[in-house]
């Protein structure tokens, strides 16, 4: 299906699942990857994490605004209604968890990647172009009926 490794994938869901329930105190549901390019995710928030090491790539997080703001209000404790300024940062460090976690548990595979801080952009329909030949597989997950996606991007020439 994917270009992506089966085993990746898995990493990346198992990060993303983890992050949730221990930062946003909430259990979400993985839906089937999608092969990358195929479905673009409405999103007005998104935040990247690159990393390089005997991998190089992306790893991103989509949600709309006002999911985003569910997801600050449950990391800091405040009621959604209230989160403003706090958004970038709240999504930012979720973001970082998930790359974080996923680069960890692929350090088992090999040497670890180094990544980057995270950057978050707010607008309106957000999506991600890419200058350079990728490979992307983009992981949709449901949680209180809503949905967010992490995407894995990789560059070509690695394994």
């Amino acid at each position: 299906m994917t270009q992506i490794p089966d085993d990746f994938i898995t990493t990346l869901v198992a990060a993303t699942e983890e992050v949730f329930e221990t930062m946003v105190f909430k259990t979400v549901s993985s839906q089937p990857p999608v092969d990358g390019g195929v479905l673009r995710p409405r999103s007005d928030v998104v935040g990247t994490v690159a990393f390089v090491g005997a991998h190089s790539g992306i790893v991103a997080f989509y949600s709309t605004t006002e999911t985003a703001r569910e997801i600050a209000g449950a990391m800091l404790g405040m009621p959604a209604a209230e989160i403003n300024g706090e958004l970038p940062d709240a999504i930012g460090e979720m973001t970082n968890m998930i790359a974080g976690s996923f680069r960890t548990r692929m350090a088992s595979h090999g040497p670890a990647w180094v990544i980057s801080v995270p950057t978050v952009m707010v607008g309106a329909n957000l999506d991600i172009k890419y200058c350079s030949d990728v490979r992307r597989v983009l992981c949709p997950f449901t949680f209180e009926s809503v949905e967010v996606y992490v995407e894995l991007v990789l560059t070509r020439g690695q394994p």
